[in-house]
């Protein structure tokens, strides 16, 4: 009886569903044509209006989600108990039927002949809760700031197809004639209605702050911080009402890639799979190097360096600046104010202090002012209190120096502003601030550089350099984001000319748009920042904004640039209100087959000698990882072999060999060795193409294939960079479903590993 009464029930869903797919196709085809004939003429001889603005991407949004439910009605339906604010503060408890599109980004209630039919955005927070709780579990979600209180999912359901007829799996109910399953591609993708419970905590965890989410590689951090842009963009009217509540919009919205070997694939993610626009996205490098032409005008003869670095040399003055941590940007702004202090004191013997005669004297007044300033006592490591600023001098002596300004005719005034600004560059010269800082610091500049480099160039001769060319005024592409941060902190925010000095650029001005500020930043692969990029653009973002970062500290690959945590997001953090940061750690691991996720998680443990943080992928199985040891003059054959099986397997598509530590010379080498042997290449060091790819871990960070082929690992425990066991650690980590290790001799760091989760074959 219990068998047939639940065979009834899973009938009667399938029935309601069915039918109720129709009813929002035909419901979705009639409001498609209302919605064309309602849009009243928009601006005027003022303009479109804001009003106008949010009408017309509101109409927008509903277009797009009518015609994809025109397509395919709904994706996912759950059937939930809610509860929503009431009067007087009473919870209103509601039974709730509801569906979701993967394409729509707006909520719809679909009506016809008295039926009503809703389908929901995929971003939306209850049926996001509603898909990942186990059945009859409640959440209490009222502290998260949404309208809604809470959700209990009482049945549910994902589709494959809806019309013609149902095809997908019941909870209860078990599978409705459900189709032959596809295996996943490698490359970014959107996961919607398959996320993780971490993974949907964290989605929708609040709409405003700093998010941090870390984990395994494959974990999905990345997927899930683009996911959030989506989020924000359609579920922000879901917001309770009170307090600063600002708009989530492409406009002012930047992702932020610190790896560029990621672009491609995160602007596909982004526009194809969530209707992102890409013009969102930013380079890191690209955007400071803009950052620091806005920010300094006038630089008293400094320039970028001309002449070209031979790469050793380049990458220990790298690492000079590269690997500093949060503690260095606090020594450096300390530095930075006693130099400020010690130039205050100048005025009177400088060109704007005599000229116009006839305001001699306030002019002397207001040299007096800044002379008396430059004696204040005290130093902070924190820039955003600093009493150094241009903000809090100008509030200081204002009045002195708006009465100068007053005494002069206008063409006097032209020329005082011109020169006090010249000498207010003088006074915040950030060139000065880097060489008296990073010049004093020696011992460690050569530590850092030796550890860049593996010892392989004269330590004192590159710092004795790197003074020179600082102190006859040129920098190079790696002193860019220290400069650019010390103006970041030291610049003034106020947008008004008449509440700074005059000609003086504001810091967040390249973070406007418009009269707006950014309202969400989003920043992938965040190891790879140093930590002045990381603070700088973490500070941009609205104060009642989100600012996302994903990151995993344990896959830095450059030996020369990086950070070691997310220290630097707090230092000059422009973010307000209670428990601002959030940090999520992901623990599955979704990218490989389970034998390479095992196999993973034991070189983890005997790598970084702590237990791995992260979970095997139980979905997908394939065959072991297989570390072929044989001399160096086989290698070549080993790997055309390994290359000829796997191209013979339907499930594999690209194929990667990655060396560890980047060596051009041993890979032009390998590449000549392997064409001789008739192995067809792709182009070098190249992310995609025909062929097999040969590349380093550098170049390919943040990438996945089918896959691998490994070499170096055997030389990772004796190499004297930076951070090798991390490029150990993402080089296995990029297949998918096959992992091959070709090596001369066993790898030491493998003899600890159980040797259950590898084949072993020697020649």
């Amino acid at each position: 009886m219990a068998t047939n009464a639940k065979a009834d029930e899973l009938a009667k869903r399938v029935t309601r569903d069915q039918e109720n797919a129709e009813i929002a196709v035909a419901a979705a085809i009639s409001e498609s044509g209302k919605s064309a004939q309602s849009l009243a003429p928009v601006g005027g001889l003022g303009g479109i209006t804001e009003y106008d603005k949010a009408r017309l991407g509101y109409e927008d949004a509903r277009d797009a989600s009518l015609a994809a439910i025109t397509k395919q009605p709904f994706h996912a339906m759950v059937e939930v108990y809610t509860e929503v604010p009431g009067p007087n503060g009473k919870r209103i408890e509601q039974e709730q039927l509801w569906y979701c599109n993967t394409e729509s980004s707006s909520n719809q209630v679909l009506t016809m002949n008295g039926a009503k039919v809703p389908v929901l955005s995929w971003t939306h927070p209850g049926v996001q809760y509603a898909l990942t709780l186990n059945l009859g579990d409640y959440q209490d979600i009222r502290t998260l700031g949404y309208r809604l209180l809470s959700v209990e999912p009482m049945a549910r359901a994902r589709f494959d197809e809806v019309l013609p007829t149902i095809s997908g799996v019941y909870q209860p109910g078990g599978a409705v004639r459900p189709l032959q399953t596809v295996a996943p591609k490698t490359g970014l993708k959107a996961v919607k209605l398959n996320m993780t419970p971490d993974q949907v905590h964290a989605f929708v965890s609040r709409m405003t702050g700093l998010m941090i989410v870390t984990g395994a590689p494959g974990s999905g951090k990345t997927t899930v911080a683009f996911q959030r842009i989506r989020f924000l963009f359609d579920q922000q009217d879901q917001r309770e009402e009170g307090g600063r509540l600002v708009s989530y919009e492409p406009a002012l919205t930047r992702v932020f890639l610190a790896n560029d070997n990621l672009a491609e694939q995160a602007k596909v993610l982004l526009s194809q799979q969530l209707d992102i626009p890409v013009s969102v996205v930013r380079s890191v490098s690209d955007y400071i190097a803009e950052y620091l032409d806005q920010s300094w005008p006038y630089k008293h003869d400094a320039r970028p360096r001309q002449r070209k670095l031979q790469p050793l040399e380049l990458a220990a003055r790298t690492a000079i600046l590269g690997l500093s941590d949060h503690h260095d940007l606090g020594r450096l702004w300390e530095a930075y104010e006693a130099q400020i202090a010690e130039r205050l004191s100048s005025g009177a013997n400088t060109a704007w202090a005599t000229n116009d005669a006839d305001a001699r004297e306030q002019l002397a007044v207001l040299a007096e002012a800044l002379r008396v300033y430059s004696q204040k006592e005290g130093r902070t490591a924190d820039p955003l209190r600093s009493q150094w600023r241009m903000t809090s001098v100008h509030l200081a002596i204002a009045r002195q120096y708006d009465a100068a300004r007053q005494a002069m005719s206008s063409r006097a005034r032209e020329r005082f502003d011109e020169l006090f600004q010249q000498w207010l560059f003088h006074v915040y010269d950030p060139l000065a601030a880097l060489a008296a800082y990073f010049g004093g610091r020696a011992s460690e500049a050569a530590h850092r550089m030796r550890r860049g480099t593996g010892s392989r160039v004269d330590e004192t001769s590159v710092l004795r350099s790197a003074i020179e060319e600082w102190e006859a005024r040129g920098y190079g592409p790696e002193d860019r984001p220290w400069l650019a941060w010390l103006l970041r902190f030291a610049l003034p925010e106020e947008t008004e000319a008449q509440r700074r000095f005059r000609e003086i650029p504001s810091a967040i001005a390249p973070a406007m748009i418009g009269p707006q500020r950014l309202t969400h930043v989003a920043i992938d692969e965040a190891q790879d920042l140093c930590v002045a990029e990381a603070s700088l653009i973490g500070s941009l973002v609205d104060p009642d904004g989100a600012l996302t970062v994903s990151a995993d500290f344990r896959q830095i690959v450059s030996p020369v640039h990086g950070m070691k945590d997310a220290e630097a997001f707090k230092v000059g953090r422009s973010l307000r209100g209670k428990g601002v940061e959030q940090i999520y750690p992901f623990a599955k691991n979704m990218r490989q087959s389970r034998q390479i996720g095992r196999f993973l998680q034991g070189f983890y443990e005997v790598a970084f000698r702590e237990r791995p943080t992260f979970e095997a992928n139980t979905a997908l199985d394939d065959k072991k990882p297989q570390l072929i040891i044989a001399p160096p003059q086989d290698h070549v054959l080993r790997i055309k072999q390994i290359v000829a099986v796997l191209r013979r397997s339907q499930a594999i598509e690209s194929i990667a060999l990655l060396q560890i530590n980047e060596d051009e010379e041993a890979m032009m080498k390998l590449r000549a060795e392997l064409t001789v042997a008739g192995v067809t290449l792709a182009e070098p060091w190249a992310a995609s193409g025909e062929g097999l790819l040969t590349t380093s871990v550098e170049r390919i960070k943040g990438l996945e294939f089918d896959a691998c082929i490994i070499v170096g690992l055997e030389d990772v425990e004796s190499a004297a960079l930076n951070f090798t066991l991390n490029r150990a650690y993402v080089a296995l980590s990029r297949p998918a479903r096959r992992l091959a290790l070709i090596a001369s001799e066993f790898p030491s760091l493998l003899r600890k590993v159980d040797r259950g989760l590898f084949d072993v074959t020697q020649a």
